[in-house]
């Protein structure tokens, strides 16, 4: 008899999901991905797992709750009578998207999903459409982008820069994504050179038009 060896799955294996999310949340969310040169599946998964992790989007996702679910040890009662969460179709202009998470993050979306009464991707649409929304969470990615990724003497330079800016130049306060996205289409369309990542983008940008006086 032959004996066939089952694959071994790896513990940290991911699972894809393909959420439908209205148009203009997928357009803010390429958008991310573009100038922080991130692919869309790990935005996608920030995301959803900050949502997660905000209080305030998951009590507004709690009123579609049907059944009762404990979450970071917070009960969220369900009812029966509560309102389903809408079909993203009948929300708006929409298009899907492809994320990719950890099988703990799927294992939640899947209680989620079986206490709300709906699908996993309809949970998920609208953990990433509420956390794309949410200033802090999207201004938290880019500046722990920009911390990790560059040197602290560019990082003061370019805190240095957003503090002028915000205090001499502009009406609106700019955030560190506002900033970022300013920078990377300033520095794209002036110049020919091949830059390897914002990192770079960065660096010339402080280079060409920011001197520390």
């Amino acid at each position: 008899m032959q004996v066939t060896k089952k694959r071994k799955v790896r513990s940290d294996k991911k699972k894809n999901i393909k959420p439908t999310i209205l148009l203009d949340a997928k357009t803010a969310i390429y958008r991310l991905a573009d100038i922080t040169e991130t692919p869309v599946k790990d935005v996608g998964e920030y995301l959803c797992k900050e949502a997660l992790n905000n209080k305030g989007i998951l009590e507004e996702l709690a009123k579609h709750l049907k059944r009762d679910i404990a979450f970071e040890n917070t009960l969220y009662r369900g009812n029966h009578k509560n309102p389903s969460i809408i079909r993203r179709t009948e929300a708006g202009d929409c298009e899907r998207i492809t994320i990719r998470v950890t099988t703990d993050v799927n294992d939640i979306l899947e209680d989620l999903a079986y206490c709300l009464g709906c699908a996993k991707a309809r949970v998920t649409a609208s953990l990433i459409e509420s956390a794309i929304s949410e200033f802090s969470i999207v201004d938290d990615y880019v500046k722990g982008f920009l911390e990790e990724g560059l040197d602290k003497n560019k990082m003061k330079e370019l805190k240095k820069l957003m503090n002028y800016v915000n205090d001499n130049e502009s009406d609106n306060d700019y955030s560190w994504a506002s900033m970022l996205s300013v920078i990377v289409d300033e520095v794209r369309s002036n110049t020919t050179t091949v830059l390897n990542g914002p990192n770079e983008i960065i660096e010339e940008y402080l280079i060409n038009n920011w001197r520390d006086n």
